[in-house]
């Protein structure tokens, strides 16, 4: 295994290929020789064909893992009931964007990914199945126990955090500073969840995602400036609610 492993984490990309291609040059810059999408590729925003094809291609080249999110499963199954409205009409409207070659891309995306001691999933390794959020120390916790690895890699939750173990084998919760190295030494377990980088949800409208070294033990989260006007004016001529635009522009 070489010493200058690096994973890009990309997590939560709904359709956001401005933000997409701002991230995946910020990871190119600084060294990722792989990628792993933790799900949610479409939804909210306007250019589903376009990740999706890219998303695709690093797949086809070997170059990539790619995982089946909530909001791609509710490309063909009915998540009405467990969408909001706007949320519901985002996927309504991508489904008719897509063809039967992008909803069988998605058919085909896996729930769970291991890799030696690591564990990548959209939302939690404990049934991942049932989409639940990894937003506190007992559901960290509970997902690391099914993982059965020292470190898991999840999405879903659109703000960055680590929860780590302590020495009384809790998880505690951790909120990193963009572009500081986290140490996440082989002793413990981790959880890490990667913010999103199509949907910020913390005030900031940068894109997030985080760069894995496996060998050097450590993780750091990126966030990243990408023309979020030009997504938001995409949203707005495709006919996506309006709100959905103002997240964008807010980070919120």
């Amino acid at each position: 295994m070489s010493s200058d492993r690096r994973i890009a984490l990309f997590a939560d990309l709904h359709s956001n290929l401005e933000a997409f291609d701002a991230c995946l040059e910020h990871a190119q810059e600084h060294g990722a020789t792989e990628f792993v999408f933790l799900g949610d590729l479409v939804g909210y925003n306007a250019d589903p064909v376009a990740v999706i094809e890219k998303v695709a291609e690093l797949v086809d080249k070997n170059k990539a893992v790619a995982l089946m999110g909530n909001h791609d499963e509710a490309v063909f199954k009915d998540h009405s009931t467990r969408m909001n409205a706007h949320a519901w009409a985002a996927i309504q409207w991508t489904r008719n964007q897509l063809s039967d070659q992008h909803v069988s891309f998605l058919k085909e995306l896996p729930l769970i990914h291991k890799d030696e001691d690591i564990c990548y999933v959209h939302s939690s390794a404990s049934k991942p199945e049932n989409w639940s959020y990894v937003d506190s120390g007992l559901a960290a916790w509970h997902c690391a126990e099914a993982a059965g690895t020292t470190y898991t890699f999840v999405g879903h939750v659109h703000d960055s955090t680590v929860y780590y173990q302590s020495s009384v084998g809790k998880l505690v919760q951790f909120h990193p500073h963009p572009g500081e190295p986290v140490p996440i030494s082989r002793h413990r377990r981790w959880v890490s969840v990667t913010g999103s980088m199509g949907q910020p949800r913390d005030g900031n409208p940068a894109a997030a995602y985080a760069l894995f070294q496996p060998d050097e033990e450590s993780i750091t989260f990126h966030r990243v400036d990408y023309d979020h006007y030009k997504a938001a004016e995409k949203i707005h001529k495709a006919g996506l609610p309006d709100d959905l635009a103002n997240r964008l522009l807010t980070g919120k």
